[in-house]
């Protein structure tokens, strides 16, 4: 007897060099377009993907000199579409431009594509499907498959996507932390921005250890903002549950999104970044007072989830490439203060 979708994922658990969330997304994904290929179809239709005929779904299939590919949709026995899939992970080594040479040597080419979160980008240019939008085609199929819905609610519980997402209406805008909705929506953009942020190459620690999705939703709901300690790193004892010094927070005040350095006590930023708070008026942050400072993004920036993402990550890297992340991270080490002290 063969194998159950099921059973398929859990064996994949122990493959050597196997994310485990990532293979069991594709299996389900794979068992889903297998049996109700609709909301997939749709989706790549909506991408400019047209199929000649139904598509079937294979699973970790092994190319010579290519290596092995997530996800391979083949119609009537031609393989049409390899398609890479991402949760957090980032990318492994060289395989996207491997995997589209490869692609472009057949006949007929396979398409070469990305399923990953709306804030991950591929290192080459190449097509792109979102967690968000499959949630979507999933929601806009008639009585999809059970499968189908089992897969949307397993992606919407990891914060991969789909759920509440922006844009903000013009209320929520306006006074987002007195609707639900509009408090789901915030939380789960900056909860993919955390994600996205953990899976970059970068030497910048951004996260405290904390549960992504019931912290950062109950910080949004107390604060309109979710607060990015520095960790992992050495503080004494006594402040672990205490701000930093200095930290950075996004979030969403006035209606619009806002990314922020902010001291606590008696810091002063302009001493405390020197050169670095120089070079942040340079690129357009505002200073207040001493001890805060932000960017303001434009209304446009709240008009999607990617939009959303693709500015704060920008403004996050203006951070890091000043040098600013360096002085806040080395003052944060110091120690801290409590929550809401006075």
């Amino acid at each position: 007897m063969s194998a159950t979708p099921y059973s398929r994922m859990l064996s994949l658990g122990s493959r050597e060099g196997s994310t485990p969330i990532e293979d069991f997304l594709t299996e389900a994904l794979a068992a889903a377009t297998n049996r109700d290929p609709r909301p997939l179809v749709a989706l790549l239709g909506k991408e400019g993907v047209r199929l000649s005929g139904e598509p079937t779904a294979a699973t970790q299939v092994v190319k010579d000199d290519v290596g092995r590919l997530d996800l391979v949709l083949s119609a009537d026995g031609v393989e049409v579409v390899w398609v890479e899939v991402k949760a957090w992970s980032g990318e492994h080594g060289d395989q996207l431009t491997r995997y589209t040479k490869a692609a472009a040597a057949l006949s007929p080419k396979p398409l070469v594509l990305m399923l990953a979160t709306a804030g991950a980008v591929p290192s080459i240019t190449m097509p792109r499907l979102t967690w968000h939008k499959l949630v979507e085609a999933i929601n806009n199929c008639d009585e999809p498959s059970d499968l189908w819905i089992e897969l949307r609610d397993l992606v919407e519980e990891r914060g991969l996507g789909g759920g509440s997402t922006m844009p903000l209406t013009t209320e929520e805008a306006q006074s987002f932390q007195h609707s639900r909705t509009g408090i789901e929506k915030v939380a789960a953009f900056i909860n993919e921005l955390e994600g996205t942020l953990s899976t970059q190459k970068s030497t910048a620690q951004w996260f405290a250890n904390i549960d992504r999705v019931q912290f950062i939703t109950d910080q949004v709901q107390k604060q309109g903002r979710a607060i990015y300690q520095f960790d992992p790193i050495t503080r004494p004892s006594n402040t672990m549950d205490r701000d930093p010094l200095v930290f950075m927070w996004v979030g969403v005040e006035g209606g619009r999104l806002r990314v922020a350095i902010e001291g606590r006590a008696k810091v002063k930023l302009k001493t405390l970044l020197g050169k670095s708070f120089q070079h942040l008026l340079d690129l357009k942050w505002k200073a207040g007072n001493d001890n805060f400072m932000q960017a303001i993004a434009p209304p446009s920036a709240l008009a999607s989830e990617d939009a959303a993402i693709a500015w704060s990550i920008a403004r996050i890297a203006e951070i890091e490439s000043t040098g600013a992340y360096a002085l806040m991270k080395a003052a944060a080490k110091k120690g801290g203060v409590k929550y809401y002290s006075e």
